[in-house]
């Protein structure tokens, strides 16, 4: 994955670190997920296939989480 791509995962954990209850847990998976996957489409899919099989609370805290990555993806592209 782009070096790019793992700042702005780790600039929108910062930013919604606030509205997370289970903040370590989505650390961790960001952290692992960062290193083996090729690219941020595939990080994304991994997320959303987490998301499915969780509870409301940390489904919720993935949807934050990936709301705001994706308002900065779009970000970098319009620059």
């Amino acid at each position: 994955m782009k070096e790019e791509h793992k700042k702005i995962m780790i600039e929108s954990l910062s930013s919604v670190m606030p509205y997370i209850a289970f903040i370590s847990e989505l650390r961790e998976f960001i952290e692992r997920e960062a290193n083996e996957c090729q690219d941020i489409e595939s990080f994304i899919e991994k997320l959303k296939k987490l998301n499915e099989k969780s509870d409301i609370i940390r489904r919720t805290d993935g949807q934050i989480f990936l709301s705001e990555l994706r308002r900065n993806l779009a970000k970098l592209s319009s620059d």
